[in-house]
Order: C-alpha cells, then structure tokens, then sequence
C-alpha cells in the first residue's frame, strides 16, 4: 500500500507508526483509519516486530474522525460503511493485537485519538498534552469509551469525559489512569522507545496470552453494538445538526424537549 496520511519505519524491533496529517491535527478519514489498519497488520505479521508505537506528527496525537468526512456521508448505508468498514476494523486491529502496543500522545487526542490511546497497552504523554471525549457535543456518541472506558479509567472518570466533553491535561489523565507516564516533550520519544524495549524482556508467547486473557472482557461485540447505534444517531437531525454545527463554528442548536402534559407534572 502507498502510504499518503501514515510513516512507518521499523528500527531495532520497533515498528514505529506516526499519524501524518498535521495540517488538520491528524484527523482520522477513510485514507487514514485504512492506513493504520494497514501499518498494524504489518507490524504484526513481521517476526522482526517486538513492540508497536503510535504518535502523531505536529502538535497533535489525533483531533479524531475528520468531521467534514462524516457531515458528507448522505445516507445511513454510507455512515455505516465508514465506520464499520474503516473505523471498528482498525479499533479491533489495536485491540486484538498480540504484540504491545505504546501511544506516546505528543499533543491533543481528542475523540476517536483519545480512544485509539485507551486501547494501546502502555500511553506515554508529553506534559502539554490534552485528552478529551468531545463526541457528544456534536450529536455522536465514543463507540470505545462507553463501552470500555469505566473499566479503563472508572466509571466516573469516564462518565465526567464523555457526559461534559471538557478536555484534561496530561497530569490529571495520569491521575485517572488514562496515561502511565508524563514527560516533556522533548522525552517523549525516547521514553517511549524505553517501554517498547521494557516489554521485549518478556517472552513474546507470554505477552500473546496475556494479552488475549486481559481483552477477553472486551470480546463480547459490544465496539459493534456501540457502533451501531453511532451510526444511527448520526443519521439522526440532532447527529446533522451537531456534526454541521462544528463545520461552521457554532453552537448546534438541539431541538427543545416537548412540554409535559398535565399528567406527568
């Protein structure tokens, strides 16, 4: 494949994956959630491989699903191909792979980039990152996050990002559990490269297992269930609204809830 939004370089055991659309915060479209698909299969089907790392080029990790992208996707079929096709293949990619895999987050990861983190092993940030779960503010809802995010970080942590959408810093994330480490920005990548090289200690069957029995909780079909009903949400006028509303930079206007009848008051 001709790589046009993704680097992929493998050096000394480490299949190093950057996320290259800076000019938009490397926003996730088609192209992009296909070539991470891509460079992960790769990662994995090469005996050389022993760890994988993610990170984004310029001052962002990933704004997450390029929205003008979504906004253009007319018809419910066409919403569900784009993210059963593109997007909950490569979040089982990650998920499902047998080798560890380290986010080093060196700006925001916002949306779909904070949730391609949570499925990582290991998140190293640097101290001027930020996270957040924004998805509800414009009609979506985060297919992983609400599915896995209590267990990942707790059931109120996650309901504060997903229920608010507010971002947080690198430190408060640590505090979560989101992230293991915090460093400047300049350490990032080199204590990155020193997790990948921490779990090559380990026996590469070992960590196949352990692996396998640490997701098995998450095997369930619940990212197509969470899916499913973001596709149908987004066909929703409140899903357009939210998604047109962005593109414009504006506040969406939400339909006002119905009048109660006198019964119910």
């Amino acid at each position: 494949m001709s790589l046009e939004h993704t680097l992929y370089q493998r050096k000394n055991s480490i299949a190093w994956i950057t996320l290259n659309r800076p000019q938009v915060l490397n926003a996730l479209n088609r192209k992009l959630w296909r070539e991470i698909y891509w460079t992960l299969d790769q990662a994995e089907k090469d005996e050389e491989v022993r760890a994988i790392i993610l990170t984004g080029s310029g001052r962002a990790f990933s704004s997450g699903d390029d929205i003008k992208e979504v906004l253009s996707l007319r018809t419910a079929k066409e919403i569900k191909t784009f993210f059963f096709d593109f997007v909950e293949r490569t979040l089982n990619k990650i998920l499902n792979l047998p080798k560890p895999t380290i986010a080093a987050v060196n700006g925001l990861a916002y949306g779909g980039g904070c949730e391609i983190a949570m499925l990582c092993d290991l998140v190293v940030a640097s101290d001027n990152a930020t996270f957040a779960i924004p998805e509800a503010l414009i009609g979506a809802i985060p297919p992983v996050a609400t599915v896995i995010g209590a267990d990942i970080i707790g059931r109120l942590n996650a309901n504060r990002l997903i229920l608010t959408g507010e971002p947080i810093g690198a430190k408060e994330a640590r505090l979560m559990g989101l992230v293991n480490k915090v460093v400047s920005a300049e350490e990032l990548m080199i204590t990155a490269e020193k997790l990948a090289r921490s779990t090559m200690r380990t026996a590469p069957s070992s960590v196949r297992v352990m692996k396998k029995l640490l997701n098995q909780r998450f095997q369930d079909n619940g990212f197509k269930k969470s899916v499913e009903e973001l596709a149908k949400i987004l066909a929703t006028n409140e899903g357009k609204e939210g998604h047109r509303a962005f593109v414009e930079k504006r506040l969406p206007k939400w339909a006002k809830p119905s009048e109660p009848s006198a019964h119910e008051e």
